[in-house]
């Protein structure tokens, strides 16, 4: 299985060289998708979905000047990639458990610059065709492994490609972490449960857009909505299921003209959730009847006074660093020499309290910078471009419920690719437009002759 793994990877990334660039950006989200725990022998860097992003960086060596010249031409894109470099840089500078070298490399060219890989890799919304294409094929792969772990109780692929490797709290495989669990989860391609859920939570918006712009057949939806469906549900994490609710809300109160009565079920709906995690009582009479149907299950969660105690142990922690945090990697160092002393911050599973540990209220403002940056590119375009800026919405708003909610973990790539993607598309079609205005200008001035109209032209493409 392994080894049928690294071949898919070589292959993928000796095919970067020869197909279209949509063909590109879904064997980038075929790589998020199935190819996390891929580590690959001799070659530097190793890890699958590194390898992917550099052979399509270089397969497009070429064609770089003029991606940074339409990446310069869009402040959409370079205004929040220059937020989140200089939050790095920062991070980088002033935290002693991480050098420089390692945060460009892991935390901005095969993190979050991903946004505008994708971004390139796209030419317009039709570009999604092969990416929905290629993301059915993988659902259908995370799903006959997923059903295998749900079956025999552990995850076969996770413990092929990871053999030899034991979690960090005992001698344990890691695909066997939920094995004797009270709450069993399911890990399908994943290292974590959590990421199983969230990717097939995220590709299940794009599905829906999909279909909505008649991008694929109905049987291809079906199975795509079975299998992302299975996999959000076997998961078995509250926050994926609630995040997913919150999101596809979140697509159809923007994407489309709803009437009263929808609107205010759907809110109802959602604050019924956010009830569930912020009021006790909510919760225990919802897990009263959720315990109904499981057997020997003691379901606990996050309320709204053990979210205020985890930020009370980082309060306590961040004492005299308020402003720049502990610094980046300040847990898995401090781990690593003295597992007591962060015993404490065992629980602290939200993006926003991680964020303020080790890089501060500095940080933490830049980290809502970047998405704000983002959100307001989305809301600028959304009378225009409903559904496509409903896309970008609903994707933004399941990472930020899911973050806030469990922490990061593998959220944030796959997260950068499908936004690339949407803003790609969005600017697509505003090019078209400003084209289509050019041209009607150009019908009005007669006395130009053709070759000054085909330099108007090419000047307004190449913005």
């Amino acid at each position: 299985m392994r080894i049928v793994a690294i071949i898919v990877t070589l292959v993928c990334c000796g095919l970067m060289f020869y197909v279209k660039r949509e063909w590109k950006a879904a064997m980038l989200i075929m790589g998020a998708m199935t190819l996390t725990l891929v580590n690959i022998p001799v070659i530097p860097l190793h890890k699958a979905n590194l390898l992917l992003q550099v052979a399509f960086l270089l397969s497009e060596w070429r064609d770089m000047p003029r991606h940074f010249n339409r990446l310069r031409n869009t402040p959409c894109l370079w205004i929040p990639l220059l937020i989140v470099s200089f939050s790095a840089l920062l991070a980088a500078l002033t935290s002693p458990y991480t050098s420089i070298k390692e945060t460009i490399e892991y935390e901005l060219l095969f993190k979050y610059f991903a946004i505008a890989y994708a971004f390139w890799a796209v030419r317009k919304e039709k570009s999604l065709k092969p990416i929905l294409q290629v993301s059915l094929y993988c659902l259908i792969v995370l799903t006959f492994f997923g059903v295998l772990n749900y079956i025999d109780k552990n995850a076969i692929f996770v413990n092929a490609l990871t053999e030899g490797q034991t979690t960090r709290y005992g001698d344990v495989a890691l695909g066997d972490i939920y094995t004797e669990s009270d709450r069993f989860r399911v890990q399908s391609m994943f290292n974590y449960a959590f990421d199983y859920g969230y990717m097939c939570a995220a590709i299940l918006l794009l599905h829906l857009h999909g279909w909505y712009r008649h991008l694929e057949s109905k049987r291809d939806f079906i199975i795509a909505i079975a299998c992302c469906s299975i996999g959000i549900l076997i998961c078995g994490c509250r926050t994926v299921w609630v995040s997913a609710v919150l999101s596809i809300a979140c697509y159809y109160m923007w994407a489309f003209q709803l009437n009263r009565n929808v609107v205010y079920g759907i809110i109802a709906m959602m604050l019924m959730v956010i009830s569930y995690h912020t009021i006790p009582a909510v919760e225990e009479k919802v897990n009263q009847v959720t315990d109904f149907f499981a057997e020997n299950s003691e379901v606990s969660g996050s309320s709204f006074q053990l979210r205020m105690s985890q930020y009370m142990t980082v309060a306590i922690h961040i004492e005299g660093h308020e402003w720049l945090g502990q610094g980046k990697g300040y847990w898995e160092y401090i781990y690593t020499e003295d597992q007591e002393s962060v015993r404490d911050l065992y629980g602290v599973e939200s993006v926003i309290l991680q964020t303020l540990l080790e890089r501060g209220i500095i940080g933490l403002f830049l980290w809502a910078a970047f998405y704000t940056a983002i959100f307001l590119y989305f809301w600028r375009n959304r009378k225009r471009r409903k559904k496509l800026t409903g896309l970008g919405v609903s994707i933004l708003s399941l990472y930020l419920f899911y973050s806030i909610g469990t922490g990061e973990l593998g959220s944030v790539y796959p997260t950068m690719l499908l936004l690339g993607i949407t803003m790609k598309m969005i600017e697509s079609k505003e090019r078209r437009l400003k084209l289509k205005a050019i041209l009607r200008r150009m019908t009005r001035r007669r006395k130009l002759t053709r070759r000054q109209q085909l330099i108007v032209i090419l000047k307004a493409m190449s913005r």
